[in-house]
C-alpha cells in the first residue's frame, strides 16, 4: 500500500474517532449526564449504547483490552477489521506531582504512526509519526 495513502487514511480515521468522541460527549451533556449515551449508529437503523465515564467521555469500563473495546465503540467495527493493520496499546502514565496514574489508548500503524485517546479528558491527539 502506498505509504502516503495509508497516512492519509489513518489521519481520516483519527478525525472520525475525534468527531465521534465529541458527539457522544455533547449528547451526554444534553441528556443530563447519564452513564450510557445513545447515539445513532453508523451501520444500522437503531441506536448505539455507549458507556461513558463520570466526565462524559467514551470509556469501555473494563480491565482487559479496554482500548480495543473503546475502538469498537467509537468506530463500530473490531480493530482487526481495519485494512491498515492498527494495533491498540493501553498505556499507564504516572504523574508524580498528582500522585495519580492515568490510562491512555494509543492506536498504532505498522510504520509507527499513531494517535492517542485519553478517556479521562476526552482528548484525541493528531496523528504522530516516528520519522
Amino acid at each position: 500500500m502506498n505509504h502516503n495513502l495509508s497516512k492519509f487514511g489513518f489521519a481520516t480515521i483519527a478525525q472520525t474517532f475525534n468527531t465521534k468522541v465529541n458527539a457522544v460527549h455533547a449528547q451526554w451533556m444534553m441528556d443530563n449526564q447519564p452513564k450510557v449515551v445513545y447515539v445513532a449508529s453508523l451501520y444500522s437503523k437503531g441506536k448505539q449504547a455507549i458507556p461513558v465515564n463520570k466526565a462524559g467521555w467514551i470509556d469501555a469500563q473494563q480491565t482487559k483490552l479496554s482500548c480495543e473495546a473503546i475502538w469498537q465503540l467509537v468506530m463500530e467495527m473490531p480493530i482487526s477489521d481495519v485494512k491498515l493493520s492498527v494495533s491498540a496499546l493501553e498505556m499507564h502514565i504516572f504523574y508524580s506531582e498528582l500522585n495519580n496514574t492515568n490510562s491512555e489508548c494509543r492506536y498504532v500503524l505498522q510504520d509507527g504512526s499513531y494517535f492517542q485517546y485519553n478517556p479521562a479528558k476526552g482528548k484525541v491527539s493528531k496523528v504522530m509519526t516516528i520519522n
